[in-house]
């Protein structure tokens, strides 16, 4: 018989490590109320995966995206988003076809939004 798994504590929570540079892989959304939820993967240099999830104060899907893409780059050693996917859950999917579709347009707004983030906060630091 399988042994249950705990929930995670508060201890085992860990941030993104200083000593990686982290790349934005793949993000999920998926209405949460009148709010989007946003899970963002992200990818380190060593192929190490971390989920962060977010939910944006707006039922925008566009402002979500944006709104994500200031907050992880916020959380520091991010450095790009290049290449991203997004999808919505499969909640959220009519059909399973749907679910495998990308949202591209929203795809450059995070880009967008994320590179603005980061000249921001490499502008501060100078």
């Amino acid at each position: 018989m399988a042994k249950p798994r705990k929930a995670p504590s508060a201890r085992d929570w860990r941030p993104i490590r200083a000593t990686a540079m982290w790349r934005v892989d793949q993000i999920f959304l998926q209405y949460s109320g009148n709010r989007i939820e946003v899970l963002l993967s992200l990818v380190n240099d060593t192929g190490d995966l971390r989920n962060t999830r977010v939910v944006a104060p707006t039922g925008d899907p566009a402002e979500a995206v944006r709104f994500a893409a200031r907050f992880i780059g916020g959380q520091g050693n991010v450095s790009r988003g290049y290449g991203v996917r997004i999808r919505w859950t499969r909640a959220q999917a009519e059909t399973e076809q749907n679910a495998l579709l990308r949202d591209r347009a929203l795809e450059d707004i995070f880009v967008e939004g994320l590179d603005e983030s980061l000249d921001a906060i490499r502008d501060q630091m100078r």
